[in-house]
């Protein structure tokens, strides 16, 4: 537990969470990976004295929500979340299905894709005052319908709308959900004034530009590797190799899908933007640079 406010505390690892305190009440932002991360919070309130009042999910990714359903089983805690979000946190296997295209293959029935499913109890707007002294904004791009929650002491939690150095390093292609929304988001945020910035994926930092910077960086490489990989009439298998070649990926089950799904939300971003066309010959979707 990292103290960054008179009333804000960051659990810094695989996925940041965040507590809010208010008069021995606590707001939790995530509740991490899996089971062993709501026992974890679950001790931490108890050493602290504090009652959890919520737990406010950014988005409904995995390791976001899979310590959900043991703080609910315990603590009887409520959840809140944005709409649509919601949806995906009380059936998870929609999320195996939005990135598959169909009945996933049993290798994504795991705990990262499918955290176990958990009850949301308010729909939040996107935007604005959750509870006094507790802000939401939109941060769109990586996912549907994602926030990020300033407190009142300043700290900026960003969820996943950018990532840091080593997750960058070690998987080489974030996810992303919607290409123009990630650009717009990550150009807000990184105008925005907090005096803390805690990513999901990354260390807690004053400063959040030069991170900013390096993730709008790779948005635009990936659009021109995309793009020169289409100077042919290519299609989406030959696209993606020559992606994860230029990265140096290897592809299993897990990565084909978050991979395969960034992919197509590019090709839709440069279709959208005239960049990049697309044909059926002989029924293969073959793209090709304007």
């Amino acid at each position: 537990m990292r103290q960054l406010g008179k009333s804000t505390w960051v659990l810094e690892g695989p996925t940041n969470i965040g507590f809010y305190e208010t008069e021995g009440d606590v707001i939790l932002i995530d509740s991490g990976n899996d089971k062993e991360s709501g026992r974890r919070i679950n001790k931490i309130l108890k050493e602290k004295g504090w009652r959890l009042k919520a737990v406010v999910n950014t988005h409904s990714n995995g390791d976001h929500i899979g310590g959900n359903d043991y703080l609910q089983r315990n603590l009887d805690a409520p959840v809140w979340a944005t709409a649509g979000e919601h949806s995906f946190i009380e059936r998870p296997e929609l999320e195996t299905a939005f990135l598959w295209g169909g009945r996933e293959v049993k290798e994504l029935r795991n705990k990262f894709f499918q955290a176990r499913p958990s009850r949301v109890d308010r729909i939040l707007n996107e935007e604005g005052e959750i509870e006094p002294g507790l802000n939401a904004i939109s941060l769109k791009g990586h996912f549907m319908n994602m926030i990020g929650l300033e407190t009142g002491d300043g700290v900026l939690f960003l969820a996943d709308c950018l990532f840091g150095e080593e997750i960058l390093t070690k998987y080489g292609i974030p996810f992303i959900y919607d290409v123009g929304a990630y650009k717009r988001t990550i150009e807000t945020v990184r105008e925005r004034e907090a005096s803390f910035y805690v990513p999901s994926h990354g260390p807690v930092t004053e400063d959040i530009r030069p991170l900013a910077d390096r993730n709008l960086a790779l948005v635009g490489e990936i659009e021109e590797t995309l793009l020169t990989l289409a100077e042919g009439e290519s299609s989406f298998e030959e696209i993606l190799k020559g992606l994860c070649d230029r990265y140096l990926m290897e592809l299993n089950a897990g990565q084909y899908a978050l991979v395969g799904s960034t992919v197509r939300s590019f090709l839709s971003w440069l279709h959208d933007q005239d960049l990049l066309d697309f044909a059926f010959t002989e029924n293969r979707m073959l793209w090709k640079r304007r």
